[in-house]
């Protein structure tokens, strides 16, 4: 491996670390909150807090205005070129179209909030609901750019402090005075709002010292407000038609279906998209430096970071789902209770979607760095409304497992699309060896524990202790069959060197 391309992985190696800690924080926080939720509010109020949640989301997406993509992707450039006054005009841009947007939506959707709740949904108590969610947009719309900011001036833990630390741990604590004073969902949501507004403030705050640094040069911003808007927009549209797919499911089900079925499904979704913190965790990371690469038009490194970076995500996901497809009910068992058993044939389709998303997740940071936005945007249009039609037919005949067949196989057709596209940009390949090396160490360990019944163990404590042993038989399998490659060795010595247990180990 040439230097450039080894310090580029060593660079993602050791910046994912600390992205996949924050992430790990943040998911598992918000994890153990739907959890706790669920449980205390039951499928049918958990339904109602869903769908506030998801409005929520899509509305800051929409707010967003795909100018969180365009840090990302700029701002390296301009820092790494000292072109400080474009970088200047980047910022200012930035938040003077984002914020204004997100309090108008905010102010949209508060007052429309009955029509969503009675003419689309059909759910009265949803109005209370809408409205609360709808005054977090604008905070919500600053905190996702500020993290973008955070990753580009290369203070991933200023991200991890604001939403890890004041956006979940923060609504986590909030969850449990609530349960104390057995309350109502309009003041749990209430107070995730309010935990979203700390966390915005605080980002903030942290990052005031950068903005200050960069705006109180003595130069004049530059804007290129062309360029952004045809960089932007087409993301912006990919973003939401991208959330739609995600989340048209669980809208569909609330208009077709009762707001108990939306928990239910929910249930199911929170456990088989938790799968993409490991595409998360090493692309926030991979993006600004893939970016970097391709401003010096080094493909050959790009190809060795993006191939060396997928094998990271195809072993680390790969025991997880086989868990989720072999235990579905005890998964859900374990985590919401028995109330939400039936959500177990959706979860074990949706995983192996979100499986497809997060193996093939990269790829979509690799076209959005050759500028392939306009190719995105009509791929997730055309993913958004094959999940639409799909959903529009099986969710009346198959209810929440219809609705889990229709996400699972848009998700798998929009990803391989993707996949394949930028395999014919970069000319990208995979090691079929190494590959095969950790499905059978997977399918061993698996079917080990399963014939000896070590799964089959009736209590909690027994199953998680059974899946611990999995994971660290699976592990040890890989390094028995030599499924580490030299880079693979070299960037764990990085990492051990880094956290400081070179010499301990």
């Amino acid at each position: 491996m040439k230097e450039r391309e080894e310090h580029a992985i060593k660079k993602i190696a050791k910046g994912s670390l600390i992205i996949f800690l924050g992430i790990f924080l943040s998911t598992a926080a918000f994890f153990l909150y739907r959890i706790i939720a669920a449980r205390y509010l039951g499928p049918a109020d958990y339904g109602l807090f869903t769908l506030g949640f998801t409005i929520l989301n899509i509305a800051s997406i929409i707010a967003l205005a795909g100018m969180h993509h365009s840090v990302g992707k700029f701002i390296n450039h301009y820092l790494a070129g000292k072109e400080y006054h474009k970088a200047k005009g980047l910022i200012i841009s930035s938040f003077a179209i984002t914020l204004p947007l997100g309090i108008l939506i905010s102010i949209l959707t508060y007052f429309s909030s009955g029509f969503l709740s009675n003419a689309i949904f059909g759910i009265m108590e949803l109005r209370q609901i809408i409205a609360i969610f709808a005054i977090g947009i604008p905070f919500s719309v600053a905190s996702q750019l500020l993290k973008y900011y955070f990753y580009a001036f290369k203070t991933p833990q200023h991200a991890i402090i604001s939403e890890s630390l004041f956006e979940k741990m923060l609504s986590l604590v909030f969850l449990f005075i609530i349960i104390f004073f057995s309350s109502s969902v309009g003041l749990l949501s209430l107070t995730y709002i309010l935990s979203l507004i700390i966390s915005s403030v605080a980002a903030f705050f942290l990052f005031n010292p950068s903005l200050k640094k960069l705006l109180g040069k003595n130069i004049n911003a530059s804007y290129n407000l062309r360029k952004l808007a045809y960089f932007s927009f087409p993301l912006m549209i990919t973003g939401l038609f991208g959330a739609a797919v995600a989340w048209t499911d669980t809208i569909l089900i609330g208009i077709f279906m009762s707001e108990a079925n939306v928990g239910l499904y929910n249930a199911a979704y929170v456990i088989a998209s938790s799968l993409i913190i490991f595409w998360l965790s090493i692309g926030d990371i991979f993006y600004p430096i893939i970016s970097e690469l391709h401003s010096i038009r080094s493909k050959n490194s790009i190809k060795a970071v993006f191939e060396i970076s997928s094998r990271w995500i195809f072993i680390s996901t790969l025991p997880i789902i086989v868990i989720v497809l072999l235990f579905p009910t005890r998964l859900l068992s374990i985590f919401f209770g028995q109330a939400y058993l039936e959500a177990a044939l959706p979860l074990a389709i949706l995983v192996i979607g979100y499986f497809f998303t997060t193996y093939f997740g990269l790829a979509e940071q690799g076209l959005r760095t050759h500028e392939r936005t306009s190719f995105l945007g009509i791929a997730t249009i055309s993913a958004f409304i094959l999940n639409v039609a799909m959903a529009v037919i099986l969710i009346p005949l198959y209810g929440i497992t219809g609705a889990a067949i229709a996400t699972t196989t848009t998700l798998l057709a929009v990803n391989s699309i993707k996949y394949m596209t930028y395999k014919k940009i970069l000319k990208f390949g995979y090691d079929k060896k190494l590959y095969a090396k950790y499905i059978a160490s997977c399918l061993i360990s698996a079917i080990l524990f399963y014939v000896f019944r070590i799964f089959g163990l009736t209590n909690t404590p027994h199953f998680l202790l059974s899946v611990f042993i999995y994971f660290a038989f699976y592990i040890a399998l890989i390094f028995l069959f030599g499924g580490l490659s030299k880079e693979d060795k070299s960037i764990i010595e990085a990492i051990k060197r880094k956290i400081g247990i070179a010499n301990k180990l």
